[in-house]
């Protein structure tokens, strides 16, 4: 008798935990399906901010190398600059002393 009360309930319980199942799986059904549209629409707008942001660090790269270019193109023109007033300089020195405006053999104290 024991061993026939024990069955229905343990016969019962199985049941019981079957059909909750199936409940849970015909009302959870819609959800995962949602649930897959909406980790698919992620998974692709993730990939799209992705493609974007290579984008935008390509364009960042870009303009480093181009900041890095002028100043290179800054340091050489303030060296060419300083030669080209140096050579100015010798240069004038050199017309004043061809046209006897200044002589480099006469001293500071003569001058005077």
């Amino acid at each position: 008798m024991i061993w026939i009360n024990f069955a229905i309930i343990v016969f019962s319980l199985i049941g019981l935990v079957i059909y909750g199942y199936l409940l849970f799986k015909n009302k959870m059904k819609p959800e995962f399906g949602r649930l897959n549209r909406l980790t698919e629409r992620f998974k692709i707008r993730a990939d799209v901010i992705g493609q974007q942001v290579n984008e935008i660090k390509g364009h960042v790269d870009a303009v480093n190398r181009s900041v890095t270019q002028i100043k290179e193109f800054g340091v050489n023109a303030k060296n060419e600059s300083i030669e080209l007033k140096q050579a100015a300089v010798e240069l004038t020195h050199e017309i004043k002393r061809t046209a006897g405006i200044e002589r480099s053999d006469v001293s500071t104290e003569s001058k005077i």
